[in-house]
């Protein structure tokens, strides 16, 4: 267990134990580099606290039916937050600090001040600061709702029972696993959201279906409005559009994060930040020389997956400072574990709309009319993919249905690889499997693309001068 030295000048200070904060102790740690890590709240961040561990699990408890769904997910969580704490207490490289860290101006080397959680205060010299300190879920206020009616995903995990009717403000990924845990522990769900569809990031398609299929296990879902007031009566909600929903007993904001900013003291040590959060390069560089940052808190990011994606590549351009840094990230799938599941990779839909319709086609696929689809039942899934022409090459991939985050991997990996329809003609899934979607995409594909070969390679060319144009 390594103590804290105050005369010591650290390789490395890493503001926030979250998911990418452990990334980047443990990876510089492996490097050998001493590590302090500064957490203010409980190791693990957001994930292990109060996002994907305990919503994942309290997915999964309301499934399999868990007597006491909630102080399952508790216990799970918990497990997971000491085991994690322990990891780095224990650390021989990494020494962990309670408190809360700010910049300063002084930078050769870096130097932070630590407020401990009695009060004192800290000052803690390293070569290079990294900062991770996370988002928080957007508040505001519902006019006649009491302070302990109204949470986010923050306290709702300590909710001692189930509610009877849960009322959620969003129609984003938080929204829609909360919609099904709540909804399968006998909750009666309604989602309120202000676009015109849910996952408004998301394409029409997988938006309608996901929307279809949550209606069908008895969501209630209102779209293009908003929760104005709660009516006297402190049940009786009263949308924008004029309708009221009765028996509301609890509301979950899930309408977006922002960056934490606001402690850092980031305008002091002049580290260059704007309402999405800190500026950095495509390695973790903000514009101050030794200063990096990473995750949720850059506003490039707020997924897992994404930061610790990051965190890699930080650890790399810390601890080997003579390779080259080249090269942008790799496509980064997103994942919404509600039922059906949804998982998409590569451009975003405004993207793919962006580029002319000359150089590109589109497939889709059904999942319910596979032999899969028909032995389980399954009523909502597709695959929709944006492609090349002539190529193939994908622009952008989403499925919606079983395990989807599980095989959207199949196109993760075709974009960082550019590996075009073409070249998965012939590839073999296994009978039955939802994943026989993606041969029956390709098949459409190839049918449309070798008897008119010419054409394709000319509309190809000619999106790719139209893109090249509107870009200049």
């Amino acid at each position: 267990m390594a103590e804290l030295d105050p005369t010591h000048t650290y390789d490395a200070l890493v503001i926030g134990a979250g998911s990418g904060g452990l990334t980047l102790a443990i990876g510089l740690a492996g490097f050998d580099r001493d590590v302090v890590l500064v957490e203010g709240g409980d190791v693990g961040g957001d994930c292990t606290n109060v996002g994907c561990v305990p919503s994942k699990a309290l997915l999964h408890a309301a499934r399999v039916g868990e007597p006491d769904g909630l102080a399952w997910t508790r216990a799970k969580r918990d497990h997971l937050r000491d085991h994690e704490t322990d990891e780095m207490a224990e650390h021989e490289r990494i020494t962990l600090v309670a408190g809360w860290a700010r910049l300063t101006d002084r930078r050769d080397p870096h130097v932070v001040l630590v407020t401990t959680p009695a009060g004192d205060e800290l000052e803690i010299r390293a070569e290079h600061v990294v900062v991770c300190a996370g988002s928080a879920p957007v508040r505001f206020d519902i006019d006649g709702l009491a302070a302990e009616r109204l949470v986010t995903n923050e306290e709702l995990f300590e909710l001692d029972r189930v509610p009877e009717h849960l009322l959620i403000v969003g129609g984003g990924p938080i929204s829609l696993e909360m919609a099904t845990a709540f909804g399968d522990l006998g909750t009666t769900v309604t989602i309120v959201e202000r676009e015109e569809r849910l996952l408004a990031n998301e394409d029409p398609l997988v938006s309608d279906t996901v929307a279809a299929a949550l209606r069908a296990r008895g969501v209630d879902v209102r779209t293009g409005t908003t929760l104005e007031r709660l009516e006297a009566d402190g049940s009786t909600a009263v949308l924008a559009d004029g309708s009221r929903i009765d028996g509301v007993d609890l509301v979950l904001l899930a309408a977006g994060r922002r960056p934490k900013l606001d402690r850092l003291d980031l305008d002091t040590a002049g580290v260059a930040h704007g309402r999405r959060g800190i500026t950095i390069d495509d390695w973790g560089r903000t514009n101050v020389p030794g200063i990096w940052a990473v995750g949720d808190v850059t506003g490039e990011t707020l997924t897992t997956h994404g930061a610790n994606a990051m965190g890699r590549r930080t650890v790399r351009a810390i601890a080997l400072p003579k390779l080259p840094t080249l090269g942008g990230l790799r496509a980064m799938p997103q994942a919404v574990y509600s039922r059906p599941e949804v998982a998409s990779v590569g451009l975003s839909t405004a993207e793919v709309e962006r580029r002319h319709l000359a150089g590109r086609r589109r497939y889709t696929a059904d999942l319910t009319e596979l032999d899969r689809g028909y032995t389980d039942d399954l009523d909502h899934g597709l695959v929709v993919v944006d492609v090349e022409r002539f190529t193939g090459r994908v622009l952008r991939a989403a499925i919606v249905g079983p395990a989807a985050a599980e095989w959207i991997g199949i196109f993760t990996m075709a974009i960082d690889h550019g590996i075009g329809l073409r070249k998965m003609f012939g590839t073999i899934h296994p009978y039955p499997s939802h994943a026989q979607a993606v041969g029956r995409i390709v098949d459409d594909f190839t049918r449309d693309t070798l008897p008119a070969l010419p054409a394709e390679w000319w509309g190809m060319a000619r999106g790719r001068v139209f893109d090249r144009i509107r870009r200049s």
